[in-house]
């Protein structure tokens, strides 16, 4: 006769079969699988805490062989936000970068060199707004 204690972990050791292969960075995940025909995209962030986007030219990353297409905020519906818990950062900024870091445009492309390229190749002109860095300034 099996009892209750037979089927629990608590208080067990119990082997992590894929553990070297995690620590040696051998594991595969879904990440990991390429599939044909695959368009990766990269980024685009402000440089700056706060700034007015005066504009985007992203002529010389669409003409780059292997972009298919640069995505701005003017692309997407206003305030279109994400989060996890908290659905409160913009995919894109819209009008001003809010934080250094903030995602300006994504880069679409063939294979992630050529997205990274295309990034490398958007050009974005910035007003420099005041930036609060201060707690006690910011109440």
């Amino acid at each position: 006769m099996t009892s209750r204690s037979d089927f629990t972990a608590i208080g067990r050791r119990i082997p992590r079969y894929d553990a070297r292969d995690r620590v040696t960075g051998s594991a595969r995940y879904g990440a990991d699988q390429a599939r044909p025909e695959t368009l990766w995209a990269k980024l685009v962030r402000s440089p700056y805490p706060h700034a007015r986007i005066v504009s985007i030219d992203t002529s010389k990353a669409l003409a780059l062989s292997g972009v298919h297409a640069v995505v701005t905020g003017a692309d997407l519906p206003p305030k279109t936000r994400w989060g996890r818990r908290t659905i409160d950062v913009q995919v894109l900024a819209q009008g001003e970068a809010l934080f250094a870091g903030e995602q300006v445009a994504a880069v679409i492309g063939d294979d992630e060199e050529i997205a990274q390229r295309g990034a490398n190749l958007v050009e974005v002109t910035y007003e420099e707004l005041p930036a609060v860095t201060d707690a006690v300034e910011a109440l």
